[in-house]
């Protein structure tokens, strides 16, 4: 049955094409003209796509001011740092160039320098109540989906605590999508990330507050995913699978934006915060055991995933379920990719931390077979 309190709410004005980055200036420009540009300091710069960004801005008379201090699994206090120079340099647009670390730490400098405080002032739901400096995303990475969400996700390292700020004000106003700048992607980077959105569009699919409107969107991630990852990871200049991944990232994002994510993110938002590790590796090799353990109370639902990754339909749910699971797995043997956490470097030693931060996420909430310490326990062991 479908749940008839539906609600869908999208503003991000995408604009996607190979080498759209090249009228990113005319884009931003309608926007404002002092720009804060958020990325990081080498792969982008390497690659030459941080000044051709920068030459675009200036070109449409856009003032740009540098913030390239992102690194993986920013911190609070990097978005509080970042807010202090926006509003330094009275900058009126937030420009987030690079993975979801830049655009994440984009839409909490936002936030800061807009509203005041610090950015861990602002973790949890519905704290940001107005209008932040409107935000810019534009990823050059096809995981995690931050162009088109409300999330934007941190690290406390006081606490060893990895939590998101949680709001419609933080949904970018644009994202600027460009297949081109992802072929800078190295396979293990395009891997990670390109799991990390075949978790959120499988994990909103599962999650108990699906509805027809974010199923549209992660089928057809699911689909795309399908068709190109493993491409991508064997021939980054595959333009077409760049492409592919990037719409398949962004649908996914819009999935989890409407309705939210299980267990996978659970575990790997309290393992991230606890280990430091690569939120997508670990999202990834989650994922097809939280998918096994969903199987009984959901395997219809998984099911009808088969005809997204092409495989033949046996007619028997349960059956078509384990398939599109093993296909799944398959993938991953495909890329060589790794299937348990030990591969992470966790140990068992670490499982009592895990499980203490774990049961706090929310996304665990979501799942649709019910998830308490005890079965927690067991699940984490059996991957480790």
């Amino acid at each position: 049955m479908i749940n008839e309190n539906i609600q869908y709410f999208m503003p991000v004005n995408i604009q996607f094409g190979t080498n759209k980055i090249e009228e990113a200036g005319a884009l931003v420009a309608r926007l404002g003209k002092k720009v804060l540009l958020v990325t990081g300091k080498s792969a982008m710069k390497k690659s030459g796509f941080t000044d051709r960004l920068i030459s675009s801005l200036q070109d449409s008379s856009v003032k740009v001011t540098v913030f390239d201090e992102i690194f993986p699994n920013p911190t609070d206090d990097l978005a509080d740092k970042g807010a202090g120079l926006a509003r330094k340099n009275e900058c009126d647009v937030i420009v987030g160039f690079g993975g979801g670390s830049a655009m994440d730490t984009a839409k909490g400098i936002a936030v800061v320098a807009a509203l005041g405080g610090s950015l861990w002032d602002y973790i949890g739901e519905n704290k940001v109540t107005g209008d932040t400096i409107p935000i810019v995303a534009i990823p050059t990475t096809a995981g995690t989906g931050s162009e088109a969400t409300p999330y934007a996700v941190f690290t406390n390292p006081e606490i060893h605590r990895k939590d998101a700020v949680v709001s419609q004000y933080v949904f970018p106003r644009m994202s600027i999508i460009d297949p081109a700048v992802m072929k800078t992607m190295p396979p293990s980077v395009t891997a990670d990330t390109g799991f990390d959105a075949l978790g959120h569009a499988i994990e909103a699919y599962m999650s108990i507050l699906a509805n027809p409107f974010a199923d549209a969107c992660s089928y057809e991630s699911v689909r795309l995913i399908g068709e190109a990852l493993v491409k991508a990871v064997r021939d980054g200049n595959n333009i077409e699978a760049r492409g592919k991944m990037a719409i398949a990232s962004s649908l996914a994002g819009m999935a989890i934006a409407q309705v939210g994510v299980v267990a996978g993110h659970g575990f790997a938002m309290a393992i991230g915060g606890l280990m430091n590790t690569s939120h997508g590796r670990t999202v990834g090799i989650l994922l097809p055991h939280v998918m096994t353990y969903n199987l009984n109370t959901i395997p219809d639902k998984i099911a009808r995933l088969a005809p997204a990754f092409d495989l033949t339909e046996v007619g028997d749910s349960q059956k078509d379920a384990e398939n599109v699971i093993s296909h799944i797995k398959e993938m991953m043997q495909d890329i060589d990719y790794p299937t348990n956490l030990g591969a992470l470097g966790i140990r068992r030693e670490d499982l009592q931390k895990i499980l203490d931060d774990s049961m706090n996420q929310e996304d665990i909430d979501f799942n649709p077979r019910k998830i308490d310490r005890n079965s927690a326990e067991k699940f984490i062991d059996s991957i480790l």
